[in-house]
């Protein structure tokens, strides 16, 4: 169909980089949190919640940027994703209410103000667009949709340990779990950016920087855990 998502798809190889990306982010923050201080780790402000933060961002922002580069149903569903990561960024921003705007940040009346505003820009948008949603829903619900069903099991998994509540090992692997979920997003983003035709990246070469783009996210991952933990 000529509105189709026809330019998101993932490869075999790109199945093995994201489980191998997924494992070295579990075992390090697995290895990292200290179950003793787990009040320190785990805390709003803590490493792996201020990692989150930045996995949710870059997420936001890549998916944005493949939008860009996109058209008709492709466009819609990175602007969803992208929408969708600027409000899970939100939810999990917890900062020191100092001011009147930090206050407002984390009061009822803006969580409140948030869904009201992305409902309203929601339905325009679909109303604008409505000949692709059917598009984007038959995308979402192929084959080819399998990394964002991972990254949803991922964040389902530590929903329920958070429903759990109770032991500490529970507390952790909620925050492991949603942290490679946007992680996940992360990943997926960036390969739709990558495999763009417009796209800089687009080149053989690129398979290397890639990984080199990776080390270096979990190299920051692991300096913002160790500035933390100060």
């Amino acid at each position: 169909m000529d509105g189709a998502v026809s330019r998101i798809e993932f490869t075999p190889k790109f199945a093995l980089f994201l489980f191998f990306a997924l494992a070295i982010n579990a075992a390090y923050f697995w290895l990292a949190i200290d179950p003793v201080d787990v009040s320190v780790s785990l805390d709003e402000s803590g490493a792996i919640e201020t990692v989150q933060l930045v996995y949710l961002a870059s997420g936001a922002a890549l998916f944005f940027a493949a939008a860009a580069m996109l058209s008709k149903a492709d466009r819609m569903l990175c602007i969803g994703v992208s929408v969708l990561g600027l409000v899970f960024f939100l939810r999990e921003l917890e900062i020191d209410k100092t001011g009147p705007i930090s206050t407002y940040l984390q009061s009822k009346s803006f969580r409140a103000h948030e869904a009201l505003l992305v409902a309203g820009v929601a339905v325009v948008y679909l109303v604008l667009r409505w000949r692709l949603v059917s598009d984007v829903v038959r995308y979402v619900f192929s084959k080819t949709a399998w990394p964002f069903y991972i990254a949803g099991v991922l964040l389902l998994a530590g929903a329920l340990f958070d429903m759990l509540h109770g032991s500490v090992s529970n507390q952790i692997k909620e925050e492991i779990f949603e942290c490679s979920s946007y992680l996940s997003l992360v990943l997926v983003a960036g390969m739709v950016c990558y495999q763009q035709p417009g796209a800089i990246l687009r080149r053989k070469s690129a398979d290397f920087l890639m990984v080199v783009v990776t080390v270096c996210l979990f190299a920051g991952a692991c300096w913002l855990t160790e500035l933390v933990n100060r």
